[in-house]
Order: structure tokens, then C-alpha cells, then sequence
């Protein structure tokens, strides 16, 4: 067991050096491991804090890539630089360029807006005719979910706690004690920071009013001051 995995154990009640329910092989404390994961990959995708940059060489005469990433998933693309001219791309989409331009797999000249399509594909708009052009691309990234006690977990320690308090939730969930789930729900709210994400009550527009009396043109119109 790793550290967060020992603290998820510690607070439902698990004895650490000898567990009962959760025994300390890759079975028994696989539940606990997937609720860790879960919570790590939803962070970093919604809070959008795990940033890689990458460079990508264009080739001539070729619009589309295919982003592929070794350690981590790729989440989406948040800034796309050609450093070169010292422009940044306009990020478009597929509705958007066939709408203003339906003849656009056909311009040539720099890239001036990029796509991103489905999980991994990358498209320009604007085909160069030379090698030699680099994007710098800054990308949100999910990591691979850890398989072994000493995988390195390189997120912040906010994040920790709260794939801990997640993994707990699921547990006293699983346990049908909803209650529980809901308490550490909350605190994995809170301590990630995405507690506006999950708000305790629907919107509410308030409306002040003020004096309900005529209004100052019929008073006006009835020759009153």
C-alpha cells in the first residue's frame, strides 16, 4: 500500500498493519486504488491544473495530427503558439470552418486557427507548403491511473487529501451508509476547491421593490404633488 491508501484505511476503521476487509494485495484493495484514481483524473481534468507543453513540427501539405502521449492522457488543448511569426492560433471547430468556409481543406499559407478532434486528433486550418513550421502547444493532461505502491503520484498535496476523502466516500457508499458518503463527499469538494461545482442550492435571482404607490406620472396626471 502506498500513503493515500494507507490514510483511506486509517479512516474507515481498518486495522493498517494487518487489514481484514482490505487485505494488502492487489485484489483486496483494488476498490480503493480505482476510487483514488478516479478522483485524481477528475481533478486534473476539471480544475485544469496538470499543463504539459508540446511542439509539433508541421509537415507540407498535411492538415491533421495525431497527439500521443507516453506517460498521460491527453485532456485538450488550451494555447496554441506559432513562436516563429509570434501569432497565437484561434481555436475553431468542424461546424465552424465548414459554415464560413466550405473550401477550407484547400487553403494554403500559415495556420491560423486549429481543432481538436475527438480525444487525441489535431487539426490546422491554413496548410503549410513547407516543412519547418513548429506549433508550441500548451495541454491539459489526465495521468495514467498508478497500478503498484511505488508509482509516483506527482499531484499536489490538495489533491491527495482529497482522492483520499473521495475513496472513503465510495467506501461508506458501497456500505449503503449515506451519510458518511455525503460528509466525505463534501470535505472532497471543498479541499480540491470545486465546491461552486456542486452548489448547495438551485440559483436564485433576487428582486428588491421599492415604493408600490402610483407612480409619479399618475400622481402628475390626477394634479396631485
Amino acid at each position: 500500500m502506498n500513503s493515500l491508501e494507507t490514510q483511506v484505511l486509517r479512516l474507515i476503521g481498518e486495522n493498517v498493519s494487518s487489514p481484514d476487509v482490505f487485505a494488502d494485495t492487489d485484489s483486496g484493495i483494488a476498490q480503493i486504488r480505482a476510487s483514488i484514481n478516479d478522483a485524481l483524473q477528475e481533478l486534473c481534468m476539471v480544475t485544469g491544473s496538470y499543463i504539459r507543453t508540446m511542439h509539433l513540427p508541421l509537415l507540407a501539405n498535411q492538415q491533421f495530427y495525431k497527439l500521443t502521449m507516453q506517460a498521460d492522457y491527453m485532456g485538450y488543448v488550451v494555447q496554441v503558439m506559432d513562436r516563429s511569426r509570434h501569432s497565437k492560433l484561434i481555436r475553431t471547430d468542424l461546424v465552424a470552418v465548414n459554415s464560413n468556409d466550405p473550401y477550407w481543406m484547400q487553403n494554403k499559407g500559415y495556420p491560423m486557427e486549429y481543432m481538436q478532434i475527438g480525444l487525441d486528433y489535431f487539426g490546422i486550418c491554413g496548410i503549410p507548403s513547407d516543412d519547418g513550421v513548429v506549433l508550441e502547444m500548451q495541454v491539459v493532461c489526465i495521468p495514467k491511473p498508478y497500478t503498484a505502491d511505488t508509482d509516483p503520484l506527482k499531484v499536489r498535496e490538495a489533491f491527495q487529501r482529497s482522492g483520499v476523502q473521495l475513496a472513503v466516500s465510495e467506501f461508506y457508499a458501497s456500505r449503503g451508509d449515506a451519510a458518511r458518503a455525503s460528509e466525505y463527499l463534501n470535505k472532497y469538494l471543498e479541499t480540491a476547491g470545486i465546491m461552486q461545482l456542486n452548489p448547495q442550492q438551485p440559483e436564485r435571482i433576487y428582486q428588491f421593490g421599492g415604493y408600490q404607490g402610483a407612480s409619479w406620472q399618475d400622481r402628475r396626471s390626477n394634479g396631485s404633488n
